[in-house]
């Protein structure tokens, strides 16, 4: 039961009638409660499967509101209450609580406020924590704001982003809907969405709009929306003699149809936005972006490649980006196919619905606050040093304890990162096989599993011992869930497979397949076979690589870490971390060095990693006349502080899965250049955190390193954008969160 103050128009209003409506019928009862008038928007659920109630109560009325809402929720009898906005939060909270409803959770949408919070907000927030089970934001950015202004506990929070369905935003240029607005086709048209509030400040916007029109004589300005200071814009407006520019179409029901109207669209915002549905409307429907850099915008908006931000109260900030896009249709075009990408990849409604429904099944089903946490055990054959073993260290130490609890088991030999383990206070069991058909192996493995009280068994695909034993000796021990970890892909090129046939035919055996990217699915599926048949089938489920994001490294960071590579500030240091083996194709790199140096001859190359192609990759250095230029530094495990000192980091690999490699550069605000091989698109977008370049084709890495070289500005915005990129989607947070949530859905859907 989702209980707000209202339907009318707004963003927090749009989400409620956009999700309680598309969560799984079958698995979800959805009921809406109004404790005011139903509002606008309230038609829109009205004939869906959603039970829907205006109560017609006014802040006077609070206690015979909350007598009407515990009688809601006995007639209802929900298991989850979800509430939104202050009244809300208190009264929805206080009902669920008499009528004994087991969950609460407190759905935020916004960003601060805008007046303090009042002694008895605090109050009733403080003594109803206790009482609340999840807080849900929407964007990153809001999670300090509810810690430190709120004070709300940061292990309570979870964020899930905001969605819109693309496929109702047509990706077209079609006027029709401002036909009889005085719009023709020839105009170059701006449009900001937004009530008409302060905090919008349509001000600014129309201050710009001045600035744009006596450089654009046929811009055209579309102002969607109403308000209280409908007569202040029209008087501003009149003073800029804008009249005859500005088109005001009060509040409409046709947005999308006016989005595809829009050639940019504005938000103009001085206080801070959350995570503004019109911002992801616009980008779905193609649309390029110039909005102000508050709140969660910047997570939104991947500058320079879907739009730009510009400083609150900047009316002339704004004008500069507007003109730069509306004098140049093809960046406005590629800012727009980029915009519409990015909802459907990250901004989805089906995703944001999805991971609203993972959230609450996790909480239901298996009980968060049940007596014990879920006890992993993940098997290795060895604990090498590996992307796959550190990205399993890092997870162990970000999952929540009361959570997932978990322990490693090492087939063979503890190997180097065993210890790694053991330091962070994890528990290490080395079994000890002693080959290939050591039959002590599995008994051993199910006494392990056993002794340990393990629920739920993680393996990875690229140790076969671990994903052939780990899984039969979990079946053989009664463990209730198996999950298998696939960390690669692209390896048909090379003649060899991610998961063997053996492993693809007993999928069903195993509870669910993660997957580094979408990507990486399609590829299993088309090349191995992944379900294609039943035995072939489990549960996919995408979880990225994340990483331990520290603070953007300064320029002290980068003179340290130039310090420790042994280069001079004048250099131009290209850098690559991969090991030394034939699937990272070290050569490529090489040979695009040998080519650039003539045209740079202050490039040089950092070599970090081991393996056996130590020696043969210095001897190619040498015969390419790069050897004096060239650093091999081995193995190292001060990698986050050598990465500021690098001006671009280098994959060249022939086949990759999700490189963490160039998560962790792009972390430390570096360029990269990486073949297009795996999941890399999934990391990079080309022309936005760097260069995805064809596999093999050292004369286009070389002109990317040229490109790169000459251009310092575009040095620092790439890596702007990796930076913030990482940021939103490749934090190790948000790995563990989707590792605990999907383990603990396993385990309640097995009761």
């Amino acid at each position: 039961m989702h209980v707000v103050p209202d339907l009318r128009v707004g963003g927090a209003e749009r989400h409620v009638t956009q999700l309680m409506p598309n969560l799984d019928s079958s698995k979800f009862e959805a009921a809406v409660v109004c404790i005011g008038e139903e509002g606008e928007l309230f038609a829109d659920i009205v004939g869906s499967h959603v039970r829907a109630v205006a109560l017609h109560r006014n802040k006077r009325q609070a206690l015979r509101a909350l007598g009407d809402l515990m009688r809601e929720m006995r007639a209802f009898a929900p298991d989850v209450v979800i509430t939104r906005g202050f009244n809300a939060e208190l009264l929805g909270r206080v009902a669920a609580r008499l009528t004994r409803v087991p969950y609460n959770i407190v759905w935020v949408h916004n960003y601060g406020m805008a007046e303090p919070r009042t002694s008895l907000r605090r109050i009733s927030d403080r003594v109803l924590d206790r009482f609340t089970s999840a807080y849900f934001g929407l964007v990153q950015a809001q999670v300090d704001y509810m810690v430190s202004d709120l004070k709300y506990p940061r292990d309570k929070i979870r964020v899930i982003h905001n969605g819109v369905d693309p496929a109702a935003f047509e990706w077209t240029d079609d006027r029709h809907a401002v036909a009889d607005l005085g719009i023709s086709k020839s105009d170059k048209v701006i449009g900001i969405f937004a009530m008409f509030r302060p905090e919008k400040d349509h001000q600014t916007f129309l201050r710009a709009a001045r600035l744009v029109a006596d450089r654009i004589p046929n811009a055209k300005f579309l102002v969607v929306g109403d308000g209280p200071m409908r007569p202040e814009i029209e008087s501003l407006i009149s003073e800029l003699e804008l009249t005859d520019r500005v088109v005001l179409t009060g509040s409409r029901s046709d947005v999308p149809d006016l989005l595809r109207s829009v050639d940019v669209f504005v938000l103009s915002s001085r206080t801070v936005e959350c995570f503004p549905i019109s911002l992801l409307e616009a980008m779905a429907a193609g649309r390029p972006a110039v909005c102000t850099a508050v709140g969660g915008v910047p997570e939104m908006i991947e500058e320079p490649a879907t739009g730009f931000l510009v400083p609150p109260r900047d009316p002339e900030a704004l004008a500069d980006r507007l003109v730069e896009i509306l004098s140049d249709p093809d960046l406005a075009r590629r800012m727009g196919r980029a915009a519409r990408a990015r909802v459907e990849s990250s901004f989805s409604l089906r995703a944001s619905v999805s991971a609203t429904e993972i959230a609450i099944q996790t909480m239901v089903g298996n009980d968060v606050k049940r007596d014990r946490p879920v006890r992993l055990s993940a098997v290795l054959d060895v604990a090498s040093v590996g992307g796959a073993e550190i990205l399993l260290l890092n997870l162990f130490k970000h999952f929540d304890t009361d959570v997932v609890e978990p322990r490693l088991v090492c087939l063979r030999a503890p190997g180097p990162l065993a210890d790694d383990f053991r330091n962070a206070s994890f528990d290490v069991e080395i079994l000890e096989r002693s080959g290939r058909f050591d039959l002590r192996t599995v008994p051993r493995l199910v006494r392990s599993f056993r002794a340990a009280g393990t629920d739920a068994v993680l393996v990875t695909h690229h140790q076969r011992a671990s994903l052939a034993l780990g899984r039969i000796a979990a079946r053989l021990a009664g463990v209730p869930a198996s999950v298998v970890a696939a960390h690669d892909m692209d390896l048909t090129s090379i003649g060899k497979r991610v998961l063997p046939r053996w492993a693809v035919s007993t999928l069903a055996l195993s509870d669910a397949l993660v997957l580094l990217s979408r990507g990486q699915g399609d590829y299993l599926r088309r090349e191995e076979g992944v379900g294609q048949r039943l035995r072939a089938t489990t549960q996919e489920v995408v979880i990225p690589n994340g990483i331990q994001l520290s603070a953007p490294p300064t320029a002290a960071d980068r003179q340290r870490a130039r310090a420790l590579l042994g280069v001079a500030d004048s250099e131009f240091v290209v850098g690559v971390v991969a090991r030394l083996s034939a699937q990272k194709a070290h050569e490529v790199l090489f040979e695009a060095i040998a080519a650039t140096a003539g045209d740079v001859p202050q490039i040089c190359l950092v070599v970090i990693g081991g393996g056996d192609r130590d020696g043969e990759l210095r001897q190619l250095a040498q015969h390419l006349g790069i050897g004096s230029r060239t650093k091999f530094l081995g193995v190292r495990r001060d990698v986050e502080d050598l990465l500021p000192g690098l001006d671009v980091a280098c994959l060249s690999s022939v086949h990759e899965g999700v490189p963490i490699t160039l998560i962790e550069a792009m972390a430390a605000g570096i360029p990269v250049i990486a073949t297009d091989c795996g999941s890399v698109r999934d990391i990079v977008r080309d022309g936005e955190q760097g260069f995805v370049v064809p596999v093999g084709d050292v004369a286009n890495f070389a002109d990317r390193l040229r490109v790169l070289a000459d251009d310092e500005a575009l040095r620092t915005q790439l890596g702007k954008s990796g930076r913030t990129r990482v940021e939103t989607e490749f934090r190790i947070e948000n790995t563990a969160r989707r590792y605990e949530e999907l383990l603990t859905d396993v385990l309640a859907r097995k009761g």
